[in-house]
């Protein structure tokens, strides 16, 4: 359960459970937190007011120098006057990645008079594009400042223990990623959070800056790491191999496991075995980032819903994805994006690809206002859109035989696969197979039983469990992260 922690005058920690009053006290114990006039706390009128503001400069911007926007806005007919506040949204099209990925450099903003805040700060990329190259998004020295606030934000939100050390997880990939390089910034606005850096990842032979994962777990216990930053499926595999080998990591206290969606049973292995090499109550998070962000929306507390930590950076909205809607609290569907205060690469109603959904309540947790995506199915906060998947001329939701798989007692590592009988004859029956790397001990016929009776009643659908070594699951040396649904079913023409 998590918790937050008071630093006490000799260096120990107070722990207080996570509440609106303890949460308070936990600002006020540290002068950077106590200092910064968040929004998060503001009335929820006054946060949307702000907002309103924003975005009205925002449009000035784009009005001025997108390529992208003010092309489209031709095309339907919209001018300037049309867009008086975030209602008149509704008025725009989705953006989808389709759109952006096949001309970013148009997404670009380019200001008639740029200052030395409009100046390139950094590249990171995100999904490959059409040509098969990843798709860059800009970041100029203003929103460069704008992530830095952000990330501060969001370490306050998630309750990271102060001044502690840390440990950066993510691997230093071939091309820049937001998981390596805002994790780095975190330790840049952190309150002593991050000291340290694995660097495992894809090798490089020319020059061999990369390590292995023995060294990162060697430098987990040698360092006493309090706090964890990486991708949930490669940290989860790095603690299954520390435990086999009898480590200490007695220290560890806050893990953000992210880049993925971390159900409950996952987030419970881990603790479970970081408790068996000493660890007292680590709290295991898994905030909802992605590239658009350059950055994530953290949880306050267990399955609290994950807070848009810079409502002054970013608008967010849940649609309908037919008629381009927005919808009421609680209801589930597109999640999109709108930088409200962004100068580099800017979007506006951008699908990010995921379904879920959002309330404005304020959280019962910490007491904040503002957007919140909430669990939408299982134990998850969102479901990739492509990944619904239809099987045997039924629409299935993977995330829901996500849930239930890896939920299941005695459950290692998994992959579901979408499959035919025949995979040399496209037109064969669909079949359904779930891959299963099974624990020690555990009996490989009543985990064949439970998943099969599960995946029958989630989707009226019967599957074929296959147990396999867990590397042909998933190999942290070749991949960035587990792939728990693929579909091989060959595409008919």
């Amino acid at each position: 359960m998590s918790v937050l922690y008071i630093r006490k005058d000799d260096g120990s920690y107070e722990k207080l459970p996570v509440t609106p009053e303890n949460t308070k006290r936990y600002i006020e114990s540290i002068p950077l937190y106590r200092d910064d006039d968040d929004p998060l706390f503001w009335p929820k009128d006054k946060i949307y007011e702000m907002q309103n503001e924003k975005f009205l400069r925002q449009m000035e911007w784009i009005w001025e120098g997108h390529d992208y926007y003010k092309r489209k806005f031709k095309e339907i007919g919209l001018e300037p006057g049309d867009i008086k506040s975030l209602d008149d949204l509704e008025k725009l099209p989705i953006t989808y990645k389709k759109d952006y990925m096949q001309e970013p450099e148009s997404f670009k903003l380019k200001p008639a008079n740029p200052t030395l805040y409009d100046w390139i700060f950094d590249v990171t990329y995100t999904t490959g594009s059409t040509t098969g190259v990843p798709t860059a998004f800009w970041n100029t020295i203003h929103d460069a400042h704008g992530i830095w606030m952000m990330l501060f934000r969001g370490i306050k939100l998630g309750g990271f223990p102060p001044y502690s050390r840390g440990i950066n997880l993510f691997p230093l990939g071939p091309v820049p990623h937001i998981g390596f390089f805002r994790a780095r910034d975190i330790g840049i606005m952190g309150i002593g959070t991050l000291s340290c850096y694995g660097c495992t990842g894809m090798t490089y032979p020319e020059f061999p800056v990369h390590r292995s994962i023995d060294y990162a777990i060697d430098l987990i216990e040698n360092t006493k790491a309090e706090v964890w930053l990486g991708i949930a499926s490669f940290m989860r595999r790095l603690i299954m191999k520390a435990e086999e080998q009898g480590r200490d990591f007695s220290a560890t206290k806050h893990i953000q496991a992210l880049g993925e969606a971390a159900p409950r049973a996952m987030r419970e292995d881990m603790k479970r075995r970081l408790q068996n090499m000493g660890a007292e109550d680590p709290f295991i998070s898994n905030s909802y980032g992605f590239t658009e962000m350059q950055g994530a929306m953290p949880e306050c507390t267990d399955f609290s819903g994950c807070h848009n930590p810079a409502p002054n950076l970013y608008f967010f909205e849940i649609v309908d994805e037919q008629t381009g809607k927005r919808l009421p609290d609680g209801e589930r569907g597109l999640i999109c994006i709108t930088h409200i205060n962004r100068r580099g690469t800017v979007l506006l109603r951008y699908a990010i690809g995921d379904l879920g959904a959002m309330t404005h309540e304020t959280c019962p947790h910490c007491g904040r206002n503002g957007e919140r995506i909430v669990i939408a199915v299982g134990s998850t906060y969102a479901t990739r859109t492509s990944e619904l998947v239809n099987l045997k001329g039924t629409l299935i939701n993977p995330e829901i035989l996500r849930d239930e798989v890896a939920n299941t007692p005695g459950v290692q590592e998994y992959q579901i696969v979408f499959t035919k009988k025949d995979l040399n004859d496209p037109y064969s029956p669909d079949e359904l197979v779930v891959k299963v790397a099974p624990m020690q001990g555990f009996d490989q016929a009543k985990i064949e039983k439970e998943i099969g009776d599960k995946v029958l009643t989630a989707v009226e659908m019967r599957c074929k469990v296959e147990f396999v070594p867990m590397e042909e699951i998933y190999d942290p040396v070749v991949a960035l992260k587990a792939y728990r649904v693929i579909d091989i079913r060959p595409k008919l023409e």
